[in-house]
């Protein structure tokens, strides 16, 4: 969870470098505070889960609902603060910089594809006996 939160300011960081360079600072620090609008709340939530960890499984879905209505509220929240006190925000950069965050963690499987062994359905190379339910590959054994 807390990869996917990197991959969103690691995004949001570099678009704004990219978009401060050709339109400009106001634009470049409206793209991050779109951004921020989603990523603040998504490092909150993947705390509030983190710190979750080892409780009864029977929990886990109402503090999964519960911080999805939050970070949701809190984004809302963000964004309406933002058009109010910022009169130099810019709303184009602002909707890239929390589209672009919003679609960060789709980044995740790609970033994390070498970190952990893939893993045989059945079981096999893993310290664990095939599955005697699932078709084997043929070897010189069984042949």
């Amino acid at each position: 969870m807390f990869l996917a939160v990197g991959l969103q300011v690691a995004v949001v960081l570099g678009l704004a470098v990219l978009v401060g360079g050709v339109w400009g600072r106001e634009a470049a620090l409206s793209l991050v505070y779109g951004g921020a609008a989603a990523i603040v709340p998504n490092a909150l939530f993947a705390l509030r889960l983190a710190l979750h960890r080892g409780r009864s499984p029977e929990s886990y879905p109402a503090v999964f609902f519960l911080g999805e209505i939050v970070k949701i509220g809190l984004t809302v929240a963000m964004l309406v603060w933002a058009a109010k006190s910022m009169p130099q925000l810019l709303w184009p950069p602002l909707v890239a910089g929390l589209i672009a965050a919003l679609h960060a963690p789709f980044l995740v499987p790609l970033v994390a594809r070498g970190s952990e062994p893939l893993q045989r359905a059945d079981g096999a190379g893993q310290g664990q006996r095939p599955d005697a339910t699932r078709p084997q590959p043929p070897t010189t054994e069984n042949r």
